[in-house]
């Protein structure tokens, strides 16, 4: 998600604390090597364009950004701005 699309939606408080979020990260593999995983976080603590989540999975913390967002609640943020009127 771009940081425009990520403004827009902190303002209308449809991206905030408790939302459900996917985010692609990276992840270690056998040895050395990582990999990108998508998972879901639970939104717990945001400061301007870093924020913070637990694991609906096993409640561990991630920091993330923006761009690593793929979907809130449910929805691609396009769509979700689409589906409540926001340009």
């Amino acid at each position: 998600m771009d940081d425009k699309t990520y403004n827009k939606l902190r303002k209308k408080k449809l991206l905030d604390i408790d939302s459900e979020v996917s985010v692609i990260h990276q992840v270690k593999d056998f040895g050395s090597s990582t990999f990108d995983k998508e998972d879901v976080y639970n939104v717990v603590k945001i400061n301007n364009n870093k924020l913070i989540g637990t694991s609906t999975i096993d409640g561990s913390e991630l920091v993330f950004t923006p761009e690593q967002i793929t979907m809130i609640d449910g929805m691609a943020p396009k769509r979700l701005c689409e589906a409540y009127r926001i340009k």
